[in-house]
C-alpha cells in the first residue's frame, strides 16, 4: 500500500499546487481540507490513472470523508492488471 500511496499523496500534491509537500498529507484527512474542489478532483483521477494504469469512475472522490487512505484502499480492492 505503501507505494500506492505514495503516488497518490504525490499527485493530490501536484494537483493542489499551493505549496503542500506530498509527505505533509495525512492520510485520514478529508481532500477538501486541502483545498480539493470538483475540477481539481477531475485532475487528480486522471493523475492517478496515467500513473498507475488504472480506470477510476468520479464517485470515488464522493466517499465521505475522502482521503488518501480510502482512495488507496479502492486502487488496491481493483482486480489485478497482471503487471
Amino acid at each position: 500500500m505503501e507505494d500506492v500511496e505514495l503516488v497518490v499523496r504525490t499527485v493530490l500534491a501536484d494537483v493542489l499546487g499551493n505549496g503542500v509537500e506530498a509527505a505533509d498529507i495525512h492520510r485520514d484527512r478529508d481532500m477538501e481540507d486541502y483545498g480539493l474542489d470538483s475540477l481539481k478532483g477531475v485532475s487528480l483521477l486522471l493523475g492517478i490513472e496515467d500513473a498507475l494504469g488504472v480506470e477510476l469512475r468520479p464517485e470515488l472522490l464522493e466517499t465521505r470523508p475522502c482521503t488518501v487512505r480510502t482512495v488507496c484502499e479502492h486502487l488496491l480492492s481493483l482486480p489485478s492488471r497482471g503487471t
